[in-house]
């Protein structure tokens, strides 16, 4: 897929996201405790990762996840804010905001990149987490399980018609000790290039595992020839 055509959505969107980041971190600097904050921090800073990765944005990509996790962690108590957090926090958000006016001017973050930063986010949780982090694949299952709990009402991808390369695929992951889900996205009809919006999601399975079969077909969901939900076995 050709996501130049989203630029002006990306650019829209992380500016609110990266308003939200500022307002948000001037509270939480405050109330290190407010959870509302809490939350609302680690959903910017996983929005924001999404769409830089869908629109090839690395460095982007890279600072907003390790801020994601550093969230997760204060989510689950494994973590306290404190003022040296908050502080770095601050530095990352100037970074992102000076990567984004690199997209504004040239379509592209830049050359410079303050490697730094993400190391130094990733030293605080190791730091002072006071458990062991989730190891990936326990990540992966519980995303997994709780999207699918969520979609009971309309599970279509349970009328799927599969394939016999598709079993296959199914046994095989079995076999090797995987699993496989099934799931049914629904899309707010209010939403607009909704083909990008289900690009983000077949973005992030992808950190996940491999895509088993979609219905309707990727190429369809790409071009748009799709309603407002699709099912996919992965």
């Amino acid at each position: 897929m050709d996501v130049s055509q989203y630029l002006s959505m990306f650019i829209e969107e992380s500016k609110e996201h990266l308003q939200s980041l500022n307002e948000q971190l001037l509270v939480l600097e405050k109330e290190p405790d407010n959870s509302d904050t809490i939350n609302e921090i680690f959903r910017a800073a996983h929005s924001l990762k999404g769409m830089a990765g869908t629109m090839g944005y690395k460095k982007m990509q890279r600072l907003t996840h390790e801020m994601e996790d550093v969230f997760s962690e204060i989510r689950n108590g494994k973590v306290q804010v404190n003022a040296e957090l908050v502080d770095l926090l601050f530095q990352c958000l100037d970074e992102l905001s000076k990567y984004l006016d690199n997209i504004i001017a040239t379509s592209d973050e830049g050359s410079e990149s303050n490697e730094q930063l993400p190391e130094l986010l990733s030293a605080f949780v190791k730091n002072t987490s006071a458990a062991p982090a989730v190891p990936k694949t326990e990540t992966a299952t519980a995303v997994a399980t709780a999207v699918i709990e969520n979609t009971k009402a309309e599970e279509k991808f349970r009328t799927l018609k599969i394939a016999d390369h598709e079993k296959k695929a199914i046994e095989k992951a079995y076999e090797i000790g995987k699993n496989v889900y099934g799931l049914t996205v629904h899309i707010s009809e209010n939403c607009i290039l909704k083909a990008a919006r289900a690009f983000l999601v077949f973005k992030t399975l992808e950190e996940y595992g491999d895509v088993i079969k979609s219905s309707p077909e990727v190429q369809e969901i790409e071009d748009e020839r799709f309603d407002f939900d699709f099912s996919v076995f992965f």
